[in-house]
């Protein structure tokens, strides 16, 4: 087992930019296209749902998504700096997070978006008081949760980027799982590349090439890029608030998934950038940092904002661990977001283009899981406390069926493979006595 100091040298052998590393504008720009590509799908998903679920119009649910983009850019920037202690000042790319869909849309269905925005307000709050007391809870966090949570995470993650791969118009179909292969082999041949741009740009490079692809195969629709608009900004507060109690807890449970998930990423991004586990104040900072986005993304009628395992995952295949590259993606997504024909172009990729990618870079973040409990005494009854965490949080997630009897809340948090695997290895840690060998 490799010692700290063996691992930062091993880890440092495959960094190309380091966190504080400045690259010229030049190549900074496209460095930070990847990032915004590996993340754009997964930032209108939920947007695009809402509209359709609630019948909005066109205008409307661009509305949303201009919103979570702007949104994104501005949360990102909260992330990546520190003030007063909020944020992790590392390359985090925050955005609308995924884990919240069912429990947003079960929300709006029953009570409206305006209840969807009021609980994402109060939940946000509540994670951000979390953050600020992180000290007192963090003996409930060490590096084996972290560990299980960044496996679990990766593991869960895996499936998205094969449905994605197999698209979700005519799914299955060779032309889509072709066209996900180029991708996915692209960014193998340019991660190995000897030339340092060329290995940085692997991702952005294969997701160019892929679109390219499905462009002549006839994947790709550019009507709706003349049908948007060149200019526009999305204002505040379009849509009534309402505090319904029972949507409030259901977003709670959500909200203590994500700092979990959120702890995962920054252990993650700290162990492949510097061969470390996060600081106090960088944990504290970034889960502050969470909550307060999410509440001010209510504000612009956006939906809670977390940080993306997948950009984790990007940072840590391509290199390039420096957060000027994703402040560049953070002014890059707020200008998108004012001049929607630009966001049109991305959004109207084909899911198979970012499934070849998101394959990379989920299977990405559940090696850093692995490397991260290579950390610690793999004893008995460690390796108990793994086993126990990933076979219920990854077994729900896989078989989600398996709770179709039980309350509609517990099935959310079952089901979400982060919440059961943190909290059984949690309590286990606790109740199980510590083997020293």
């Amino acid at each position: 087992m490799l010692g700290d100091d063996e691992m930062k040298q091993q880890s440092e052998l495959d960094i190309i930019y380091h966190v504080n590393d400045k690259p010229s504008m030049k190549k900074s720009i496209p460095l930070a296209f990847q990032h915004i590509l590996a993340m754009f799908a997964a930032n209108a998903t939920l947007p695009l749902l809402m509209g359709s679920l609630l019948n909005l119009t066109p205008q409307q649910t661009t509305i949303l998504i201009q919103s979570a983009l702007l949104m994104s850019g501005v949360t990102t920037l909260i992330q990546i700096g520190r003030f007063k202690g909020i944020g992790s000042g590392l390359p985090i790319v925050m955005g609308t997070s995924n884990a919240f869909i069912s429990t947003s849309l079960a929300i709006a269905n029953d009570f409206g978006i305006g209840a969807v925005l009021g609980a994402t307000f109060i939940g946000g709050l509540i994670e951000f008081l979390i953050g600020r007391h992180l000290n007192r809870l963090k003996r409930f966090f060490p590096p084996l949760i972290g560990g299980v949570v960044i496996l679990t995470i990766g593991i869960t993650l895996m499936p998205v980027g094969i449905r994605q791969a197999a698209g979700n118009i005519d799914t299955g179909s060779p032309k889509n799982f072709l066209v996900a292969g180029i991708v996915l082999v692209s960014i193998i041949v340019f991660h190995q590349s000897k030339n340092k741009l060329l290995k940085s740009s692997a991702i952005l490079l294969g997701i160019v090439l892929g679109y390219l692809v499905a462009f002549f195969l006839g994947m790709v629709d550019f009507n709706e890029v003349a049908n948007s608009d060149w200019l526009s900004f999305p204002n505040p507060l379009q849509y009534r608030w309402s505090f319904e109690p029972v949507a409030i807890f259901s977003m709670l449970f959500m909200y203590l998934a994500t700092t979990i998930e959120t702890m995962g990423d920054i252990s993650a991004l700290t162990r492949g950038a510097e061969g470390r586990e996060p600081t106090d104040k960088e944990m504290s900072g970034a889960i502050m940092a969470d909550g307060l986005s999410s509440s001010i993304a209510a504000i612009f009628n956006a939906f809670p904002n977390t940080s993306y395992t997948q950009n984790v995952g990007v940072v840590n295949l391509t290199g390039v661990f420096s957060k000027h590259v994703v402040k560049v993606g953070a002014f890059l997504l707020i200008l998108m977001a004012l001049i929607p024909k630009i966001s049109t172009i991305i959004s109207i990729m084909p899911e198979p283009v970012l499934g070849g990618a998101a394959i990379a870079m989920f299977s990405m973040v559940a090696v850093s899981g692995i490397s991260l409990l290579q950390s610690i005494n793999l004893n008995s009854r460690n390796m108990l406390i793994i086993a126990i965490s990933l076979g219920v949080g990854v077994g729900f997630n896989m078989v989600p069926e398996a709770t179709a009897q039980l309350p509609f809340n517990l099935q959310m948090v079952l089901t979400s493979g982060v919440i059961p695997a943190a909290l059984i290895a949690i309590v286990l840690n606790l109740l199980l006595s510590d083997q020293k060998s």
